[in-house]
């Protein structure tokens, strides 16, 4: 039994460092995209980022929260939305499908804050509908350690609108 998945095992080391893939992968690039595509499926494009955000620090307190966004991009929005919510997820706009569950947990050891500041470091695009946005935040709370230090929210688009899928801590970036 050894010897057999000893000898799987070099079959398959073969065949992926074989250079058999190299025409195949010329065929596809030879395929109009549009046709490569199943029925259904749109060409989505990657996200563009032509504003300079990382000038910028976006300040919030839980006594002058603004309704809506006029922050000029969506994706910002998206975080601004997801910060208000943090503060108070009571607000009008805080809709739970647009926001990670965990949001709207209600307890007081996770302490939230009712200041919070943040500024985007760096957009980190995962793939056509998925954005990593790297940010430095300050807060005056502790909740889940996600509003001090090195906080990235991932950003879906979904339906053309961008939303707040997750978000977490790193030590550093």
């Amino acid at each position: 039994m050894k010897n057999f998945l000893y000898i799987l095992a070099g079959i398959l080391l073969i065949s992926a460092c074989s250079d058999e893939k190299a025409p195949k992968q010329e065929e596809l690039s030879s395929v109009p995209t549009q046709e490569a595509l199943e029925e259904g499926e749109e060409i989505i494009a990657r996200p563009q980022f032509d504003v300079e955000f990382e000038d910028i620090v976006y300040n919030y307190d839980i006594n002058n929260l603004p309704q809506g966004c006029d922050k000029g991009s969506d994706m910002v929005c998206a975080i601004d939305l997801q910060v208000k919510c943090t503060i108070n997820p009571k607000l009008a706009e805080c809709d739970a499908k647009r926001l990670p569950r965990f949001t709207f947990m209600e307890d007081e050891s996770l302490q939230r804050p009712t200041q919070l500041s943040f500024q985007i470091i760096k957009l980190k695009p995962i793939d056509a509908t998925t954005v990593e946005v790297y940010t430095k935040s300050e807060c005056n709370g502790v909740w889940f350690g996600l509003c001090k230090g090195n906080i990235v929210y991932v950003l879906s688009n979904a339906k053309g609108s961008w939303v707040v899928k997750d978000l977490y801590a790193l030590q550093s970036i």
